[in-house]
């Protein structure tokens, strides 16, 4: 089963705090492109990590020979059309900048998109940027669409300031592009709240293929009113395991393993899973300085 995530990087600042450096990664099979990687560095507001940090939003580059990109000629023979930047911040400082990196091809199919509010109104998000490969047709009804607070993927997950998931997307009531989405053959959208301000809001919104998804696992823990412990909240496993029994009684405490380590640093980690052959990238969700969920992508 092929990935629509080709590549995931952290980007840390360095000892003081002035540039970023890599820290963790998966790279897959995109062994050059790793070789790039792995020894740049990024000023503040220099290529896409630099960007993101300056900017303090998420954004999609659907275009890296935009001459902002430093990596254009690897991604190109890697086969990377796309990458994602989602900053953490804890208040005014800078934690990581992770990035995700999509392929194009006719076999592909997926979507990721950054929805934020509209100037000017306290109940509607409008399409900020999105990249959807092949999907022309859902992308044009996509950049057209506003959603209300609470309503469709994105507006649900900000009603409920926490990650959300839906399945069978194409047959749900829930999200507003059901019918496109069946049409274009997605199946299940993951949305996460990116809300530094409660005025200034983006979600971010994952759209997966059955054939392609987006990641083979997605998870979504979230901490007790004492915070605690994190609890398994909900997920999708496109191998069909069924996780909220594999994790009914797995509570994680701070420092415990890699996901309790991200919640005690704040840090996004990317790791190895003990007992199988893959990694996760560990995504804190973070609100008002406090962690309000934990978003597992396993590759």
């Amino acid at each position: 089963m092929s990935s629509f995530i080709k590549a995931a990087e952290i980007w840390h600042p360095d000892a003081r705090g002035l540039t970023l450096e890599l820290g963790s990664s998966y790279y897959g099979e995109l062994n050059e492109f790793a070789a790039v990687s792995k020894d740049a560095i990024f000023r503040f507001g220099e290529g896409l990590p630099g960007r993101t940090w300056a900017v303090r939003r998420p954004l999609v580059w659907a275009n890296l020979e935009n001459g902002e990109f430093k990596r254009v000629d690897a991604a190109k023979s890697a086969g990377i059309a796309c990458g994602l930047s989602i900053p953490i911040f804890a208040g005014e400082f800078l934690l990581a900048v992770v990035v995700l990196f999509f392929a194009k091809d006719e076999e592909t199919t997926g979507a990721v998109e950054v929805w934020e509010n509209i100037p000017g109104s306290n109940n509607e998000l409008k399409l900020a940027d999105g990249y959807y490969g092949e999907l022309k047709q859902f992308e044009w009804v996509s950049r057209r669409l506003a959603v209300i607070r609470g309503r469709g993927l994105p507006g649900m997950a900000w009603k409920l300031g926490v990650p959300f998931i839906i399945d069978d997307i194409g047959e749900s009531n829930t999200f507003l592009r059901a019918r496109n989405a069946r049409a274009s053959g997605i199946t299940t959208g993951l949305a996460i709240p990116i809300m530094s301000q409660q005025s200034d809001v983006q979600i971010l919104t994952f759209l997966s293929a059955k054939d392609t998804p987006i990641a083979r696992r997605f998870e979504i823990w979230l901490p007790d009113a004492a915070h605690r412990h994190l609890n398994f909240s909900a997920g999708h496993c496109e191998t069909g395991n069924h996780l909220a029994a594999q994790f009914a009684d797995a509570p994680i405490a701070k420092g415990d393993g890699p996901l309790g380590e991200a919640w005690l640093t704040g840090k996004p980690v990317i790791a190895e899973i003990q007992g199988e052959d893959t990694r996760m990238l560990i995504l804190p969700v973070i609100a008002s300085g406090l962690l309000t969920a934990m978003v597992v992508f396993v590759f």
